[in-house]
C-alpha cells in the first residue's frame, strides 16, 4: 500500500482563453473542476494504475465533502483530519494563443497545532501497514515549513520508504531528514541551489550533492527535456515521448511519483522505475484539467519511453 500525504487540498478549476489580455474583459471557454492537491493526485494516479493507495491529510469543514466525495467515487480509502475553514480553489488558466499556463492559487485555511499533532499520529499509525509514504505539495497557513522533515523523522526506523515532492524551505528542510527519494522539477532545483542551469551536467552535479547527504534517489523532472534519476554515481535519463497531444500539465509530476513507487513496489530496477514514472507523467499530460493518467494510456506510453544510462 502507498500512503499519500496531502496537507493542502484544493479544487482545481481549469479554463481556457484565447490571447489573454490583462486589464480587459476575457471570455473563457467552459472548463472543468477537479478535486486536487498533489497528494490527492498521487493517490488518484496510484489507484488508476492498479495500485493500492491510502490518502491522509487535512480537510475543511465548510466544503470538504468535495474532496471526500471524489476520493470515495475513486474507491480510495482516506483518513482526513477535519479543521474549520474553506477548501481553497486554484484557477488554472490556459492561453490557447500562446500555449502558456497561468496558475492563480489560493492559500489554504489556517490549521491549528492540535490538528497537526493529530495528523502526525495518524500518519505513524497508517504507515505501519504501508510500503511507501509520499509527502507532496504546499502547506496551509499554520503548518510549519519543517513539517515534512518532522514527519520523515517520525517514520525513521519503520520499514517504509519516504518520497518527498515539495519546493522551497519545505524541500530544503525535508532533505535534512534523508527521505528515500525526492522529486523536484527544474525550477525547484534551481531555487534550492540558487542558480540557473545551462547544462545537464550541472543538474547531475547538484543531484549528487543531495545523494551525498543520505537521500537514496533524486529524480528531477525537466518537462520537455525529460527526466533524470540519480542514485549517486549512476544516472539515468528518460527522454520525452514525441508528439504528445498535451492537454493539461497539472499533476504530471504527481503521476511520476506514483509510477516510480509502483515500479519499486514490484521490485523493478532503477531504469525501469524511471520508465514507469515518465510513462505515467506522459499519460497524465494528455488528460484535460487535473485528471490523472489512466492505466490504458500508461500501458500505451510505457514502450515509447526511452531510458538510457548517461553517467
Amino acid at each position: 500500500m502507498i500512503l499519500s500525504v496531502n496537507l493542502n487540498p484544493c479544487i482545481d478549476k481549469s479554463v481556457s482563453v484565447e490571447n489573454l489580455r490583462l486589464g480587459e474583459l476575457n471570455r473563457v471557454t467552459p472548463g472543468r473542476s477537479d478535486a486536487a492537491g498533489k497528494g490527492i493526485n498521487v493517490a488518484m494516479a496510484v489507484k488508476q494504475l492498479g495500485g493500492e493507495p491510502f490518502c491522509i491529510g487535512f480537510n475543511y469543514s465548510e466544503n470538504g465533502r468535495l474532496i471526500t466525495n471524489a476520493l470515495d467515487r475513486a474507491g480510495i480509502l482516506h483518513d482526513l483530519v477535519m479543521v474549520l475553514g474553506i477548501l481553497r480553489t486554484n484557477l488554472k488558466l490556459y492561453d490557447t494563443a500562446t500555449g502558456l499556463y497561468t496558475d492563480l492559487n489560493e492559500p489554504g485555511s489556517f490549521v491549528p497545532e492540535d490538528a497537526i499533532a493529530d495528523l502526525r499520529f495518524r500518519i505513524r499509525r497508517r504507515a505501519e501497514r504501508c510500503r511507501f509514504v509520499t509527502l507532496s505539495g504546499s502547506v496551509p497557513r499554520g503548518v510549519p515549513e519543517n513539517i515534512y522533515k518532522t514527519v520523515i523523522s517520525d517514520l525513521r526506523g519503520m520499514d517504509v520508504k519516504t518520497v518527498l515532492d515539495a519546493e522551497g524551505e519545505l524541500l530544503r528542510e525535508g532533505i535534512e531528514a534523508k527521505p528515500w527519494m525526492i522529486k523536484p522539477n527544474l525550477t525547484e532545483m534551481e531555487t534550492l541551489f540558487g542558480h540557473t542551469y545551462r547544462r545537464e551536467e550541472e543538474i547531475i552535479e547538484d543531484a549528487r550533492k543531495i545523494t551525498a547527504k543520505g537521500v537514496n534517489l533524486v529524480c528531477v523532472s525537466m518537462g520537455a527535456l525529460g527526466a533524470i534519476l540519480c542514485s549517486g554515481l549512476d544516472v539515468w535519463k528518460a527522454f520525452p515521448v514525441e508528439d504528445l497531444d498535451a492537454r493539461g500539465f497539472q499533476g504530471a509530476g504527481d503521476a511520476m511519483v506514483a509510477g516510480i513507487c509502483l515500479a519499486s513496489e514490484k521490485g523493478l530496477d532503477l531504469p525501469t522505475m524511471l520508465q514507469y514514472g515518465a510513462a505515467a507523467a506522459s499519460a497524465s499530460i494528455i488528460q484535460e484539467g487535473t485528471q490523472m493518467c489512466t492505466k490504458l494510456d500508461f500501458e500505451a506510453m510505457l514502450p515509447k519511453v526511452k531510458v538510457e544510462k548517461i553517467w
